[in-house]
């Protein structure tokens, strides 16, 4: 229910209730008055305002001496308690203050905001994801030891003759070998041998042989060439750099949040200090009624009236101190502020204030100047474009590795073998060094499957990917472009509204101080000053609306354009990758 009805309907229950408690009192018939300017006493009419260019006087009045008495005897003033009213709003503050500015806010955020740790924590698992790709060509070292011995009964022949009842032999290996892959695809296999061996035949005496063997198998087709061996490598190290850029778009998001969140409660509080004037503004209107009615020249209705205005903006004001209340719980919630693990209690007060500058005519002419300037700002800055082309890129890596993939393996394999036997380990080294037994082998390996249909799915699907990438990279561009559209639009809009709103509340300014002069000459009502009070208090919150809409809209604008950050002077910097487990730790315990 409107203002004005909640008026009538008051004025219409406080006429009905004097005539319901005095009927029996005669109204004695007033002088004729022109039939479309009844008289405003008349208990439940409510009087209409003077058309333009009427002046109403004191003389258009027409009541009689026992009307104005019943008035004044039946009203009665002080059944509005504005005083409990007052008690109730003083109760609203509640907290300690703390002084904030909108700088504050922002780095609060950044640093405490739960949303920015989880996605910095999916930027440093990107990070480990690379230093895991990398892992491939790490080298291999192996190492092994084994220790034979047999015992064989000897023919019957070789009892007789040669005094021999069994065969005995020992044989110790050790080995160690160092393999791995190269970037190249090539894959390398270094390995020495150490055996020990002794048997019968030799009388027992221990002989040593062995040498270092190199082996090398390069592909020819599948596998061959850096860019299908490192690709898991750049696909990851691709995949970080989109985390890195969804964090930045979620530090830029939570960001904006955060000064909307601050302009919010800037708004809330002014709205509060419009509300302050308000009650004032009724206050002031109180103490003129009671003024006229001390001196006889104003009705008990009058003072009944105002107090009910004092009372409905003290009641409107407990409104905007709730309103108040929720935007800094909001602003709480994006900044994670806590008292011992609880929601905090202290009460932000902001210190910042809009910045509105003069409506410039000619800069909202040249809309479309300004909508290329953001566009390509957008297209430039935004990480979603970023993101886009990088996935983009791994696509594309993906492919090239699936259609090295579906190609024949064809391999071309060699190793040189040098080395030495002897009756001491020694001679073992020394025929490493020297070559005194050395063999060379080299040969091709190939093979094919039939079919081929693992390989030849796996391009169609990375096929598909790539062609997809490219597609949502496009409409990436047409959203990033309608947001920026609809961001400027906001942004001009808010301006215009901010000029005519100004221009409204200094209207209405003016009519209000006219109307209470009017009052002060028994020309006007308190009714009516009400209804122009209502008109002025409107028109300040919607110019607060509106200063608070243009800072709003334009934080959506500079965050369409991907400036958001740098025009806050926030130096964005990714999280530097955490130090991986040692070696030595790693193979200790796999408990960190």
């Amino acid at each position: 229910m409107s203002f004005r009805h909640s008026w009538g309907i008051a004025i219409l229950l406080s006429g009905c209730a004097l005539w319901a408690d005095d009927s029996a009192v005669t109204v004695k018939e007033a002088a004729p008055a022109p039939a479309e300017t009844p008289s405003p006493a008349i208990p439940g009419y409510t009087p209409s305002a003077p058309a333009p260019g009427e002046t109403v006087t004191p003389g258009d009045v027409s009541l009689t001496e026992e009307q104005m008495k019943l008035l004044n005897q039946k009203i009665d003033v002080g059944r509005v308690d504005i005083d409990r009213l007052r008690d109730i709003i003083e109760e609203q503050e509640s907290g300690e203050p703390l002084r904030m500015s909108l700088d504050d806010c922002i780095r609060l955020a950044i640093d405490n905001n739960p949303d920015l740790q989880v996605v910095r924590y999916e930027t440093l698992k990107s990070s480990s994801d690379v230093f895991t790709a990398k892992g491939e060509f790490d080298p291999l070292l192996s190492a092994s030891h084994t220790y034979t011995k047999s015992e064989e009964q000897a023919p019957p022949e070789y009892q007789v003759f040669g005094g021999i009842s069994s065969f005995q032999s020992k044989r110790a290996a050790d080995s160690a070998s160092v393999a791995g892959k190269l970037q190249t695809g090539t894959i390398y296999n270094a390995t020495f041998q150490l055996n020990k061996e002794s048997s019968t035949f030799t009388r027992l005496v221990s002989e040593y042989s062995g040498g270092l063997t190199l082996t090398l198998s390069q592909p020819l087709l599948r596998g061959r060439g850096s860019s299908v061996n490192m690709a898991r490598i750049r696909m990851a190290t691709n995949a970080r750099r989109i985390s890195e850029a969804q964090l930045r778009l979620a530090v830029m998001n939570t960001v904006a949040q955060v000064v909307k969140a601050y302009w919010d409660l800037v708004g809330a509080n002014e709205s509060l200090a419009v509300g302050e004037q308000a009650v004032a503004n009724a206050e002031r209107l109180l103490d003129i009624g009671k003024k006229r009615l001390d001196i006889g020249t104003g009705a008990a209705l009058e003072v009944l009236q105002a107090k009910a205005g004092v009372a409905t903006r003290q009641t409107e004001l407990i409104t905007d101190r709730s309103q108040v209340a929720n935007a800094e719980d909001a602003l709480k919630q994006v900044l994670n502020m806590r008292e011992n693990d609880v929601f905090s209690a202290v009460r932000i007060v902001p210190t910042d204030r809009p910045k509105v500058t003069e409506l410039d005519i000619e800069k909202l002419k040249n809309i479309d100047d300004q909508l290329k300037e953001s566009y390509q700002l957008a297209l430039e800055k935004r990480p979603e474009m970023a993101s886009s082309k990088l996935e983009i890129e791994t696509a594309k890596i993906d492919r090239s590795r699936a259609a090295n993939d579906m190609l024949p393996q064809f391999d071309l394999t060699g190793s040189v073998f040098q080395g030495k036997r002897g009756l001491e380990a020694e001679n073992v080294f020394e025929g490493v060094i020297s070559r005194t037994d050395n063999m060379y082998t080299i040969g091709v390996k190939g093979s094919i499957p039939l079919g081929n249909r693992v390989a030849r799915g796996a391009f169609d699907r990375a096929d598909l990917t790539a062609k997809q990438a490219e597609v949502r990279l496009e409409g990436t561009k047409q959203e990033l472009m309608l947001r920026v559209r609809l961001a400027l639009r906001a942004v001009n809009t808010s301006q215009i509204l901010i000029e005519s709103n100004r221009q409204l509340s200094q209207m209405q300014e003016t009519n209000v101080a006219a109307e209470e002069k009017r009052l002060r000459l028994g020309v006007s009502t308190s009714y009516r000053v009400l209804q122009m009070q209502t008109d002025l208090l409107a028109a300040q919150t919607q110019e607060v609306q509106a200063r608070i809409g243009f800072e709003k809209a334009l934080v959506d604008l500079r965050l369409a354009e991907g400036t958001l950050l740098e025009g806050l002077g926030i130096d964005f910097a990714p999280p530097e990758a955490k130090p991986p487990v040692s070696f030595l730790r790693s193979i200790h315990s796999p408990e960190p």
